[in-house]
């Protein structure tokens, strides 16, 4: 039950009614009442938000300290403070900060209680908040909403009324600097007290146009070096900044009511205001003055469950109607001496489906627990490479899967000459079928959804239902479509060994692959070739993004809308990119065997940011291999040849690319060629081969136009 409103017919009231439930558990927490909400909260639900003694005790003795000193005597009694006074617009947005309805991001402003959830909470996005575009649409926050909290890989951000002057704090070499003292930001767990290791930029895409009053706006980016833990609580606070004059940011008058403990008129920041005792407490007890405060938020991350039930509910009852030989197969064409002496085969593979439509937009259906609905069966399309070696002889070879790029296609993949130089190498089946969501055949539905950011979460329903379509490919090929004559050796036997299975994923097909490896039934190694983690981090860094802003810009010219859709976008990543899934790639997870892998990376990758690859190197837990040129900041080399998974970063020669969020102009080729390089190649195929990872360089390992200098 809600606490009483003083005026249940307001504005302010209804807007302070989607976070009254979740700050009523908190309120709770950082007292020690129960006097907080009609209907004490349960200790199950009490559990995620729950300080300690001592944290509450820290902020009375904080407060204490604000008081004036006994011994100058007896003060005149001061007057007292007006109490503060918020519009009616201010309440419908995050109004901590001002400048964009929704900053700071993300934030406890867009949380309601719901003991249904694993986190006890729920989003609560509100659609005038949400970025409009020019024909007035806002971003429906609904596909958000059933979420139990925030995505652990979110990127941080804010806005000042000027914009701050970062000095030498800025910049992502060292992520260890934000962990000293004397740091303008503080990002904390506010359960264990630890300091979370990010990097601070401005946002080097910031612009006039579209901007209310023409007004310069300059987010400011707070980036963690790694995905955040699921289902946690997280504080961040700023301090110390000023702007290029030398003047102090200006402090918005609701978060001094909450620092200063000023009184206010608002329903709303009353009822937040318990929950801001044990944050400033936890920031005290790092150091972080709480008089010195320019702003200071909190936000809780989704559960594992929110996160992945889907696509675990979809995975077992796809295993179910698979089996372990698959459904169907069809064989569509056949070419018997392709590129070399190679056969290429084309067909469909029958697959399980949830979507309610074949093509975009597609929706996931779900029962009435929010759990996939299976609807049909259906058939996909692939492409597979049976390498002379093999159909020309008595041979049978391991299958190899392999992921597409970004927009790109399996056909294409698969029938290009380096794919089929490998098979021929490895004397081992290659074959793909296409990311559904992300491939060409998605690229106008991908037009329309960034003209309207409220379709884009369709995107992410049919990334969940790509992963089933390469599981059933996984389980087919070596099943029902192996004793197709199409895929039979000289002696009329199956070309394609019943195991091992592997899987190569090159850039999208990394960002996706690292999912799909882990989740796998019967893959236990993969390569996974110019990939990172954190899709929304990663694509403003891409020089796709150059394509990308040319429909998106024009809809929401307004710069920070576009910064906070990007942010957003997480929530529709999250449902199938590898940062839901790498931590746990190695271990496995349960009921899911342990896998290896190698990570391979372009040096200046213009396609795929390192930044990106190092996100994923630390969230895995990889070690990094001798000979890379260059290592990852919160990781350890390990020397060549190394038994194992490993990451190591290749240069083709690309030159350097830009400081901050921006993207390359121009790709000199590392991202496409450093995976068939002298030093790819031989290294994925001795990984499969034995699971060693070995790389045979003097030095850092230069390939291609940097060996020649």
């Amino acid at each position: 039950m809600l606490p009483p409103m003083k005026n249940p017919t307001s504005t302010n009231s209804r807007a302070g009614l989607v976070r009254l439930g979740a700050l009523g558990l908190l309120c709770a927490a950082a007292t020690g009442l129960t006097a907080c909400d009609d209907d004490a909260p349960s200790e199950s639900q009490l559990s995620d938000a729950a300080v300690t003694d001592a944290a509450v005790a820290d902020a009375a003795d904080d407060s204490d300290a604000r008081a004036p000193d006994a011994d100058v005597g007896e003060p005149d009694a001061a007057p007292p403070l007006e109490p503060l006074e918020l519009s009616a617009e201010e309440e419908a947005c995050e109004y901590l900060a001002a400048g964009h309805c929704l900053m700071p991001w993300p934030s406890d402003r867009w949380l309601q209680a719901d003991p249904a959830t694993v986190t006890g909470m729920r989003l609560a996005y509100e659609a005038d908040a949400m970025p409009h575009n020019t024909a007035g649409t806002a971003v429906d926050p609904t596909p958000y909403n059933r979420f139990d909290g925030f995505s652990p890989s979110s990127q941080i951000l804010t806005v000042f009324t000027t914009t701050p002057n970062l000095g030498d704090f800025g910049g992502y070499d060292d992520p260890s600097r934000s962990l000293a003292e004397d740091f303008p930001t503080v990002v904390i767990d506010l359960e264990t007290g630890e300091k979370v290791p990010h990097w601070i930029e401005l946002d080097a895409r910031a612009r006039t146009a579209g901007a209310p009053g023409g007004i310069e706006e300059v987010a400011l980016f707070i980036r963690p070096a790694t995905r955040l833990g699921s289902n946690r609580r997280y504080g961040v606070a700023i301090r110390g900044l000023s702007d290029v004059n030398g003047t102090p940011l200006a402090v918005s008058p609701a978060f001094a009511a909450l620092r200063d403990d000023r009184p206010s008129t608002s329903d709303a920041l009353e009822a937040r205001r318990a929950s801001y005792a044990p944050l400033f407490a936890a920031l005290g007890n790092a150091g972080v003055n709480r008089a010195d405060l320019q702003l200071a938020w909190w936000f809780h991350t989704e559960s594992e469950d929110s996160t992945r039930r889907e696509l675990l509910a979809m995975r077992a009852d796809a295993l179910t109607r698979l089996g372990t030989e698959g459904i169907g197969c069809t064989v569509t064409s056949v070419e018997e001496d392709f590129k070399g002496g190679a056969k290429r085969v084309r067909g469909t593979i029958t697959t399980p489906w949830y979507l309610d439509a074949d093509v975009q937009p597609s929706a996931t259906v779900r029962d009435e627990d929010g759990l996939p609905v299976w609807q049909k069966d259906h058939e996909v399309g692939f492409t597979a490479i049976v390498p002379e070696s093999l159909h020309a002889s008595n041979g049978a070879g391991p299958l190899i899967i392999w992921g597409h790029g970004l927009f790109g296609d399996a056909d294409g993949t698969v029938s290009n000459t380096d794919t089929v130089n490998a098979a021929e190498s490895f004397a081992r089946v290659m074959a793909g079928t296409d990311w559904a969501g992300m491939s060409t055949s998605d690229l106008p539905f991908l037009a329309t959804a960034l003209a309207d950011i409220s379709k884009f979460y369709r995107v992410g329903e049919r990334l969940q239902q790509a992963m089933i379509n390469f599981i059933a490919l996984e389980r087919s090929l070596p099943g029902v479509c192996a004793a197709d004559p199409a895929f039979a050796n000289a002696l009329g036997l199956p070309a394609i060994a019943p195991a091992p299975k592997f899987f190569i994923g090159g850039s999208q097909g990394s960002v996706l692959g690292g999912t799909y490896l882990t989740l796998a039934p019967d893959v236990e190694r993969g390569a996974l070739v110019v990939g990172g983690s954190g899709f929304s981090f990663m694509i403003e860094r891409s020089i796709h993004f150059n394509t990308f802003e040319l429909l998106l810009n024009p809809a929401y010219p307004r710069r920070l809308d576009t910064a906070l859709i990007m942010a957003l976008s997480q929530h529709v990543w999250d449902r199938a990119e590898s940062a839901s899934y790498l931590k746990d790639t190695l271990a496995g997870l349960p009921g899911i065997g342990p896998k290896e892998m190698v990570y391979l990376v372009a040096q200046n990758d213009a396609q795929v940011p390192n930044l990106a690859s190092h996100r994923a190197a630390r969230l895995a837990g990889l070690p990094v291999l001798e000979g890379t040129t260059h290592v990852p900041w919160g990781t350890e080399t390990v020397p060549s040849p190394h038994t194992g998974s490993s990451y190591i970063a290749i240069d083709w020669g690309d030159r350097p690319t830009p400081e901050g969020n921006l993207s390359p102009q121009e790709d000199d080729g590392g991202h496409g060629n450093v995976g068939f390089s002298e030093v790819g190649t031989p290294l994925i195929g001795v990984f499969f081969e034995t699971g060693v990872s070995v790389v045979d360089c003097v030095g850092p390992c230069r390939v291609g136009p940097a060996a020649e200098r």
